[in-house]
């Protein structure tokens, strides 16, 4: 009788460890899948109970005045006294593979889900419908701050950012530098007409066509940005009748690998079953089918819905972001849901994830179906927008205090993505809270309380050869234990060496002692310069828009507010700007923003902005 080799005994130990391996893996799918299903039919229950509160609070109206003065003063109490977390509560603690063989604390990875959706079905016309005003989705969700984290160093402030100089008066040197002078190829500023407060601004550019967004508000120029003409919201998308009806927070973006523009939509968070759910709308269109149709609904048939229940989520779906990298989209959004005392009590909803998905370009170019990757985190941190960078690979980072980041990284082409936190090389002064909780960074104009009204969500990203760039609003003052006390609110700005193990290697910031930087947007040209566009005020100035190149230290502008909006509330001059690549001549970036002017009889508006800018050399080495 022949005996077994060793190879062969090998060989059957490695069959049978795979085999089990694969029966634990399967016996691990099957039980996420039903906690999945377990969890949907859970907010079912929990929105079947909803709506039978409220049909008792109908035929019960003065048990209705009591269970409300039951929820504002539970309300008040957990603003006081948020209850701990129960002991127990989690009953398993999930501790993860470390990817490439890293063993480093807080490095993680995770699998993502997958999801379909079918093309919206689109035509050349729609039945007619009017924009309505309505709360904006930002001043209903709830942040969570950003805690003091152990000391991890003091901060050494970077050159102060000189004051911002008006590029219409001159060519645009660079005060005290050999660097080639900033060029403004294009500026346009006209008045915008409606009224949907802020504006948060968007837009991109490929050759002579430019697509710039505000919340509700469309503008098409087909002359390189020297013009622009208005383009009408509904009368090139229909009605939004399911959730809450369309809010805005548009984003455009240009993606040359399908040669298109990419326009992404949100509504408001729904009513009764819907209280926590909502849709966004994805849509392409190319630069000739803009210019074909005038902008207007023949260019954009191809568009396609993202519910929340596309992602089976019980929560709605705010403050958005777009990227590309070889062959993908990516999408991602902060999620937020309300409770029954938030509800009944009409407070902010508590932040409850963030979703982010991928999309193949092939597919979206295609107008079909579209099969996609997507992920849910769920951990309380303070979120950011992904890396705005043309790579295979999207990144994009969360605070996990005021001295630690958490970095996250996925390829379209991978089933999974990955974490990792490293310390940040000093501590930064975070938002102190607001008299609702909600964390704020203040400072003050000539005509108002404040004019920022931002957090520290990571709004600016972008990738500069090996290194990753993060940007974020900060606020006056100190990080722990002391250090450079900062004047007036300003921006962080830390730089990860992808060579060095995710290595912080820099912490800068701009910054005024007079007056406050914030909304953050980066970009990396093709001459490795990242391009800025932010908004500056306070200290006897509006909230205005400025842009340059990082490095400089000078920004500029061409167009200064002379008020602060009370449109909105509360006060504040937006949630976002952009800074695009101005395709096809990358050395230059394409600036959108706003300033807000008075207007008869005591009211006011708001100025869109375009500027086209940067060097035509390329810059001097280490000046960068």
């Amino acid at each position: 009788m022949p005996v077994n080799s060793g190879h062969e005994h090998d060989a059957s130990c490695c069959e049978m460890t795979q085999c089990t391996l694969d029966k634990i893996a399967k016996i691990a799918c099957d039980a996420a899948n039903e906690a999945h299903r377990n969890g949907i039919l859970l907010g079912e229950i929990n929105t079947s109970l909803a709506s039978l509160v409220e049909m008792y609070r109908g035929a019960h109206p003065g048990q209705a005045v009591q269970l409300d003065r039951l929820a504002r003063i539970e309300a008040t109490v957990r603003a006081c006294c948020p209850p701990k977390e129960a002991a127990g509560h989690h009953v398993y603690r999930y501790e993860p593979c470390e990817p490439g063989g890293r063993s480093g604390l807080g490095d993680g990875w995770s699998a993502k889900a997958n999801g379909t959706v079918e093309p919206e079905r689109v035509g050349t016309q729609h039945k007619a419908w009017t924009i309505k005003p309505g709360t904006l989705n930002e001043s209903d969700e709830m942040l969570p701050p950003v805690e003091r984290g152990p000391f991890v160093g003091h901060i050494v402030p970077s050159s102060q950012t000189p004051g911002p100089m008006d590029f219409r008066s001159g060519s645009g040197p660079v005060p005290g530098s050999d660097q080639q002078p900033v060029t403004f190829r294009t500026f346009t500023s006209g008045k915008e007409s409606q009224s949907v407060w802020p504006p948060d601004m968007s837009g991109a550019k490929s050759g002579d066509v430019v697509l710039m967004s505000g919340n509700l508000w469309l503008k098409l120029s087909v002359d390189g940005g020297k013009t622009f003409s208005d383009l009408d919201f509904t009368k090139i998308f229909a009605a939004e009748t399911t959730y809450g009806g369309w809010s805005g927070d548009q984003v455009v973006i240009y993606v040359p690998e399908i040669d298109s523009f990419v326009l992404y939509v949100q509504s408001r968070p729904g009513n009764g079953i819907n209280r926590n759910k909502s849709v966004v709308k994805i849509a392409i269109a190319t630069p000739a089918d803009l210019k074909k149709f005038k902008g207007l609904s023949g260019a954009w048939t191809r568009q396609w819905h993202f519910t929340s229940d596309t992602f089976s989520i019980n929560s709605w779906l705010d403050f958005p972001d777009l990227s590309y990298g070889a062959g993908y989209l990516y999408v991602n959004c902060n999620t937020f849901a309300g409770t029954a005392a938030t509800i009944a009590a009409k407070t902010p909803d508590p932040f409850t994830g963030k979703l982010f998905w991928e999309l193949p370009l092939s597919q979206l170019k295609a107008g079909g179906s579209l099969s996609f990757n997507f992920g849910y985190l769920t951990d309380i941190l303070v979120y950011g927008s992904p890396t705005k960078n043309i790579s295979d690979e999207n990144y994009w980072a969360a605070h996990v205090n005021n001295g630690k980041l958490r970095i996250y990284s996925s390829k379209g082409t991978d089933q999974n993505y990955y974490w990792r936190e490293r310390s940040l090389l000093a501590n930064w002064p975070a938002s102190p809270k607001d008299s609702s909780g909600k964390p704020d960074i203040v400072s003050k104009p000539p005509d108002a309380a404040d004019w920022i009204s931002e957090d520290n969500r990571i709004i600016g990203a972008t990738k500069v050869s090996n290194q990753l760039w993060f940007a974020w609003s900060a606020a006056p003052g100190t990080g722990s234990g002391g250090g450079f006390n900062f004047p007036q609110a300003h921006i962080q700005i830390a730089k990860i060496d992808l060579t060095q193990d995710y290595k912080v290697v820099d912490q800068m910031q701009v910054w005024n002692a007079s007056y406050a930087f914030s909304y953050p947007s980066l970009i990396t040209n093709s001459n490795n310069e990242v391009g800025i566009s932010c908004a500056w005020g306070g200290g006897g100035n509006y909230g205005s828009q400025v842009v340059g190149i990082i490095g400089d230290f000078v920004l500029w502008y061409g167009e200064a507010s002379n008020r602060t909006s009370t449109a909105a509330i509360p006060t504040r001059f937006g949630d976002y700007l952009h800074v695009r690549l101005a395709y096809p001549d990358t050395r230059f970036f394409s600036g959108f923003g706003y300033a807000v002017h008075s207007a008869a009889p005591g009211g006011e508006s708001a100025n869109y902005l375009y500027v086209e800018f940067g060097r035509e050399a390329i810059p001097s080495p280490g000046l960068r």
